[in-house]
């Protein structure tokens, strides 16, 4: 009888922790948890050209390092280490130019414009990546702002 009793309380923790996790993925994957801290880089984002295109569309870097780095901010915010205020947003440099290009360099774009395309063939030999001349959705004049201490009474 005590084993059985074990096994429910064993069963009951594993339930607990899977449904928190899946409600914690949930809740981490909205746009509205990442602009709760990164409120200058919604601000601009919402004044970009990408104001449609989700957080997560271009900052992210895959599920595992998305929850491992996560964390990692999360107990570095927690700790007084990282304002999350003042900290820059993972770019994945790598990732996000693999979005813009999932968007950007598709079929349906080449038959509408030819010359987009063999232009950014070209330039995708010669630059880096895509943020290297756009800016990624962000507008600069709002997100240089982030920076700036907010006078009290003043928004």
């Amino acid at each position: 009888m005590k084993k059985i009793w074990i096994v429910v309380l064993i069963a009951a923790v594993l339930a607990l922790l899977a449904l928190g996790g899946t409600a914690g993925h949930q809740v981490t994957t909205t746009d509205a948890f990442c602009s709760s801290c990164h409120a200058y880089e919604k601000a601009s984002w919402d004044h970009g050209v990408h104001h449609s295109v989700g957080c997560l569309d271009c900052h992210t870097g895959g599920f595992v390092r998305d929850k491992t780095q996560g964390s990692r901010k999360v107990y570095l915010v927690f700790t007084g280490q990282v304002d999350p205020h003042h900290d820059r947003l993972p770019s994945y440099p790598d990732k996000t130019m693999s979005n813009c290009i999932g968007c950007h360099m598709t079929e349906e774009v080449a038959e509408k414009n030819p010359i987009y395309m063999e232009r950014h063939s070209e330039y995708l030999v010669a630059a880096e990546n895509c943020i290297a001349c756009h800016e990624g959705g962000h507008v600069q004049e709002i997100r240089d702002k982030r920076y700036l201490a907010v006078r009290r009474g003043e928004q």
